[in-house]
């Protein structure tokens, strides 16, 4: 997607107010707020056992949703309760923070499966695609906008979309890797070290990680508040998080990996999972990659772990892919992202 001569608010039409959905199925909707936090994030956990069910986001993931930098809960969400008051329905736009090459909303949420088919996802989704243009039209860049909902594949989140008038545009695939299969070791490059991140190490991990995505489809830097909170996590683990510096102390290659027992259950073991691997590009070709990768396996497969478990684009310009399945990682599950550009 090229930048266009005109600004994303001379492109976008957007409603100049938008109104909640009108109550439906014994719901009613209102502002989502900070206090909802914990039953959101059940909500979510319901849902993912339905539309995903090896996956149970994490309470630190929800907590990201309601503090990424530019995001206001109130202004960006809503919520559907129930007569008791539980939350039964729950959205977000997100719209991501870095916008270097695109304004990307990101529209989060769900209904309780205990409640759908009634018509309440339509609705809430009509109100997402509302504010997900006030959102682009608000802005003066020259960048492309997307509206993107994410699901796996097959799932009603999706079905709902594409009736909305999404449209396929991304396939991301969910790769597992078996730790009782020989992890066979690498040798160092000369010149480089290999070892476990350190809390120092947190923002230039960030620095590494925003020049080696940046030819990422979607990918926008992330800025250093957002970066660090997911470090202070109580899933994150900095031992099974590994870098690679040059002989001047830079970070050219990185894992970022977190554990959550509370997922063990979902995908029937225990396992880590690797949010980040990335290689500079400046330094691409050099084998870095499977080097950072090969040592979180080891130091999961130390700590007793089932499986490592990380998402890749499946077309992503690296050859990642690829690599992976070389390193003995199998193919668990799609997510497809449905989207509208502007």
């Amino acid at each position: 997607m090229s930048t266009s001569t005109t600004s994303l608010a001379e492109r976008v039409t957007a409603p100049a107010a938008l109104s909640l959905p009108t109550s439906i199925a014994g719901l009613s909707f209102r502002p989502l707020e900070q206090r909802d936090l914990e039953a959101v994030h059940q909500l979510i956990v319901a849902a993912a056992a339905v539309d995903a069910p090896t996956w149970r986001p994490s309470r630190g993931e929800i907590a990201h949703w309601f503090s990424t930098s530019g995001v206001d809960p109130q202004r960006d969400g809503l919520v559907g309760v129930d007569a008791g008051g539980h939350v039964m329905a729950a959205a977000l736009d997100l719209a991501v923070p870095g916008r270097e090459t695109m304004l990307r909303v990101l529209l989060l949420g769900a209904v309780h499966p205990d409640v759908r088919g009634q018509g309440i996802g339509r609705r809430v989704l009509a109100w997402q695609l509302g504010r997900g243009r006030q959102l682009l039209a608000a802005s003066e860049l020259t960048v492309p906008g997307m509206l993107e909902l994410a699901a796996a594949e097959g799932s009603g989140p999706l079905r709902l979309a594409a009736r909305a008038g999404l449209v396929p545009l991304r396939y991301w695939l969910e790769l597992e890797r078996d730790l009782a299969d020989p992890i066979p070791e690498r040798v160092v490059p000369d010149g480089f070290v290999l070892r476990p991140s350190v809390e120092s190490d947190v923002e230039a991990i960030r620095i590494a990680r925003n020049d080696a995505f940046r030819d990422h489809w979607g990918s926008q830097s992330t800025p250093a508040e957002d970066w660090a909170r997911r470090f202070h996590e109580d899933t994150f683990r900095f031992d099974l998080s590994y870098v690679v510096v040059d002989g001047s102390g830079v970070v050219v290659a990185f894992s970022v990996t977190e554990v959550d027992p509370d997922a063990f259950a979902a995908r029937g073991g225990s396992h880590a999972y690797v949010d980040y691997v990335g290689v500079v590009r400046d330094h691409r070709g050099r084998g870095l990659a499977p080097l950072v990768l090969g040592a979180t396996m080891r130091a999961a497969q130390r700590a007793g772990l089932d499986h490592v478990v990380l998402d890749v684009d499946a077309e992503n310009p690296s050859g990642a892919l690829g690599l992976y399945e070389r390193m003995g990682f199998v193919r668990a599950r799609t997510t497809v992202s449905h989207a509208a550009l502007f």
